[in-house]
């Protein structure tokens, strides 16, 4: 497959996930934070993912203990049974915009996710770097309308080239010349990079990465971005790949890991 070919098989899948959700932007949720929240933030994900589960056992009906563990399990990539806790914090009295403001992020990425049927087997594209440390890479892709449907006839002429960040669903768009595309619009194909060849590949079988070779981090989903856990430091993407500076990886947020070698 030839590179426009590549990329244009890229840029449907991409319009397709876009167009039903690119108005739903992730807004910061008002949970009350809890001691496994702190432990979370220094970086202390193991023993915060078990306060998160001492937490709701010792209060089974606590809307808060409860929604926060969902909340972790759905960071961690489980969003379906995350999104069931939340359900039952919000019977159990969670105050009703909280549970909304989770759900409706929990169900866009699960949205999402289904989408992905759209691609049919693995599809690598070429990449370039950029300097900008907030882009982990930047992509070619078809010019698109608002629907998601590409432009002309998917000629090279009509390639725009897109910053590609970490940042939460609904904030970018693939559909706007020149946003930068959210690196969540392709979890679902475990996407990977070959750093010296500058290629991306979007695999079909999503659990790819869990029999890849190379050394493991632990990822979760923030509200603000994905971090990965180096060295007992929480951190964005970019920066653990730049700490780590490997030639190849993949992103697998579905499971929670990041493979590199």
């Amino acid at each position: 497959m030839g590179f426009v070919a590549r990329a244009a098989a890229i840029g449907i899948v991409a319009g397709t996930l876009c167009a039903p959700l690119s108005a739903r932007a992730q807004s910061a949720t008002t949970l009350p934070p809890t001691r496994a929240d702190f432990l979370l933030e220094e970086g202390r994900w193991a023993e915060a993912e078990s306060e998160f589960y001492r937490q709701s056992e010792r209060a089974p009906k606590d809307p808060v203990a409860r929604a926060a563990l969902g909340r972790f399990i759905a960071m961690k990539g489980a969003v379906r049974p995350g999104s069931v806790l939340v359900e039952e914090a919000r019977k159990f009295g969670l105050d009703p915009r909280v549970a909304h403001e989770l759900l409706v992020t929990m169900r866009s990425i699960l949205e999402w996710r289904a989408a992905g049927a759209e691609l049919k087997r693995d599809t690598t594209v070429a990449i370039h770097e950029s300097p900008d440390p907030a882009v982990l890479f930047r992509m070619p892709l078809p010019r698109t309308n608002h629907e998601g449907r590409i432009l002309g006839s998917g000629s090279a002429s009509e390639m725009v080239w897109h910053d590609v960040v970490d940042r939460p669903i609904g904030l970018d768009s693939v559909n706007e010349h020149g946003h930068p595309i959210g690196f969540e619009i392709f979890e679902v194909f475990a996407p990977s990079v070959d750093v010296r060849e500058g290629e991306l590949t979007l695999h079909v079988n999503s659990r790819s990465a869990l029999s890849a070779t190379g050394r493991r981090y632990q990822v979760l989903r923030w509200t603000d971005g994905v971090r990965v856990l180096v060295d007992g430091r929480a951190m964005s993407v970019r920066e653990a790949l730049s700490h780590v500076g490997p030639d190849w990886w993949q992103l697998d947020l579905v499971h929670g890991v990041l493979v590199v070698r």
